[in-house]
């Protein structure tokens, strides 16, 4: 039956003194829409929930507490806020955070307008206000610290974390930089499975015997399948359409090399320019150290727990070798340096040796301009 207002019901719990105290004790949790909880977890420095976030998550949008994706964090690594105190290394974290957010388009050249955010920090706060940018931000906030830096040296004191601060901002500011250069990515190129690479470079070499056409250059012959370059070239596509003299002889005659067509299949199916095939599996490869460089021989991920394709003709300085002899290298268009072990130094060569700069560097010119005319 209905229970009347003076009623008490059994299936209500009823107050008491204790529980009113635990009420009180309560935090506030309240929600404001589908994707607040990516911005918590931006602003907290969680990135492994930022790399769960939906793919329609905007990072161009602006929050009206924390700004743009590259503002939001601020706080919490200036104030050791979030996972950012129980992170040993918070300049790697945020520089995974801001290499995530990167990977998603935000820019730190896009204006915050009408900003009003405060930023609390160990040394000092910030107010943001105006029309501002995440860099303009950082770089302010990176000078205040190294004044506050000066003062104490003055004073005869130093403070460790302040230190740590300035080194953070200025790390902030190079990814920034490097970010607008290359158009507000931070990762240029997509991870690709190895083992879809090696299916595709089967294909490639199947195609000297499977191919339906050829290409014909002035120095030999290349096959391929006609199907995928009719896919990839609309201007192909025609030249071996119904009627065409291409389509009757089934090959296309070019004036460039048999070296840059090869360079252009090569590309063309894997994405990967062709290994040289000096080294093999079990090989010993290169002696590495510190500060010797090195180019990628044939294609492979690396070993790094986010690892990345890492294409043949692709060079690389060793940073440093572990214990167990593996190498860390940093390569040229890899934001992050990538883990090398041992048994995949085969697949390296050292970047000095003879062959490996000039007459690569021409053929591939040739590729991309045989790739645009086509």
């Amino acid at each position: 039956k209905p229970v009347r207002a003076h009623e008490a019901s059994p299936l209500l719990p009823q107050s008491s003194p204790h529980a009113e105290q635990q009420m009180s004790d309560v935090r506030l949790v309240t929600g404001a829409g589908q994707f607040e909880w990516v911005w918590t977890a931006i602003a907290s420095g969680d990135h492994n929930a930022v790399r769960a976030a939906p793919s329609n998550f905007d990072t161009s949008g602006v929050h009206p507490r924390y700004g743009s994706v590259l503002t939001a964090f601020l706080q919490g690594l200036l104030n050791l806020e979030g996972a950012f105190v129980t992170e040993g290394d918070r300049r790697s974290r945020a520089k995974e955070l801001v290499s995530e957010l990167g990977r998603r388009g935000a820019r730190p050249d896009q204006v915050i307008p009408c900003a009003n955010i405060l930023v609390k920090g160990l040394q000092r706060n910030w107010r943001l206000a105006g029309d501002i940018t995440a860099m303009q931000a950082v770089i302010q906030i990176r000078n205040d610290l190294l004044s506050s830096k000066f003062e104490d040296m003055d004073n005869d004191g130093e403070d460790s974390t302040l230190e740590d601060s300035v080194k953070t901002m200025s790390d902030l500011i190079d990814r920034y930089s490097e970010m607008i250069s290359t158009g507000g990515h931070a990762v240029p190129r997509a991870s690709i499975p190895e083992a879809v690479v090696n299916i595709w470079e089967r294909f490639l070499e199947d195609g000297a015997s499977s191919g339906d056409v050829e290409i014909v250059a002035p120095d030999g012959r290349a096959r391929a399948h006609s199907a995928l370059l009719s896919a990839a070239s609309p201007v192909l596509a025609a030249m071996l359409s119904s009627g065409m003299r291409e389509d009757a002889k089934r090959e296309v005659r070019v004036d460039d090399s048999l070296r840059v067509v090869e360079l252009f299949l090569s590309l063309l199916y894997t994405g990967c320019l062709p290994s040289s095939g000096q080294g093999r599996p079990g090989d010993a490869g290169p002696q590495l150290d510190a500060g010797v460089r090195v180019a990628v021989d044939t294609a492979f991920m690396s070993n790094s727990s986010r690892n990345v394709l890492l294409p043949t003709g692709t060079v690389g300085e060793v940073a440093s070798i572990d214990s167990k002899g593996d190498a860390l290298l940093k390569f040229e268009g890899c934001s992050a340096r990538q883990w090398v072990t041992k048994k995949n130094f085969w697949r390296l060569r050292l970047a000095d040796a003879p062959g490996t700069a000039g007459e690569l560097q021409e053929s591939l010119a040739g590729a991309f301009v045989l790739a645009k005319r086509w």
